[in-house]
């Protein structure tokens, strides 16, 4: 066996059959020897009879505990040299899999690039791409996709810090550009959803938003109190030049340079202790 193709599901009664027939076949051709791992994370429909008709390897969680639990379960049960993640509701074609895994002799990670968003999530996604190349000094054309392969030993490395919760891709691929890992972008087709997404718009771009802050404190933390410090600096020199003009200053200049100075002290107090590590 050379990879593990590990599936999360919760819920994709309607998806799994084709799905499945998809992924062996892509499979059996010879040229690629898989191994695919189904992770039931506490489905609540007919998932797990299904599943048990196809005759695959499972392994069932009792509780729903989130998309980013199911694929750290798979990691942990999974014994090939490369890992590919791939959802079952049929947006992803897992004929590219075998067309991605060629890659995967230059590179740590193989991610599928999907095609632009339109409209508002362009918007959404675009604001979060540039947070997180700005973070990694790196452009990132596509943060969250959920078709990946990657080394065992990436995975290995970035477990600590992978979440729960569907922000597991956005974390891992924050990670291997940091650490840094070879990760290259493949462009691939993205179908149409069977059944209903179990994302909560809003609440997940507060999520990554907060993700990518988190992690750029985590590993290059400079680049946010460096920032913000200078700007809470130079606003507060503003006020406190147009406070002397006045022959009256105010507090609230003082506080604002108070406070860079803190936000500084504290970056570079970050910085030491990442360097130690």
């Amino acid at each position: 066996m050379e990879l593990t193709v590990i599936v999360p599901v919760h819920n994709e009664e309607n998806a799994l059959r084709d799905f499945d027939k998809a992924m062996r076949a892509a499979l059996s051709d010879g040229r690629l020897a898989g191994r695919i791992l189904y992770v039931n994370d506490g489905s609540t429909d007919g998932s797990g009879k299904v599943l048990e008709e196809l005759q695959a390897e499972v392994i069932t969680l009792d509780l729903n505990r989130g998309y980013g639990a199911a694929i750290k379960t798979g990691i942990l049960h999974a014994e090939t040299e490369w890992l590919a993640i791939i959802d079952a509701d049929g947006t992803y074609l897992a004929s590219d899999i075998p067309r991605l895994f060629k890659e995967t002799r230059t590179c740590d990670m193989v991610v599928g690039r999907r095609p632009r968003e339109k409209g508002l999530r362009l918007l959404a996604k675009g604001f979060l791409q540039a947070i997180a190349s700005y973070a990694v000094d790196y452009p990132i054309p596509d943060i969250n996709s959920g078709l990946r392969i990657f080394s065992r030993k990436l995975a290995k490395d970035l477990f600590r810090l992978l979440p729960n919760g569907f922000s597991l891709t956005s974390t891992i691929t924050l990670g291997a550009l940091y650490t840094p890992y070879r990760v290259r972008y493949i462009p691939i087709e993205y179908g149409k959803r069977t059944g209903n997404s179990k994302i909560k718009k809003v609440r997940a771009l507060f999520n990554f938003t907060m993700l990518i802050l988190r992690t750029i404190v985590l590993f290059n933390p400079l680049k946010f109190f460096l920032p913000a410090s200078t700007m809470l600096g130079a606003m507060g020199m503003v006020f406190l030049v147009r406070d002397l003009m006045a022959r009256d200053i105010a507090q609230g200049s003082i506080l604002m340079l108070v406070n860079a100075l803190i936000l500084f002290a504290i970056g570079l107090l970050a910085e030491a202790i990442r360097c130690r590590e």
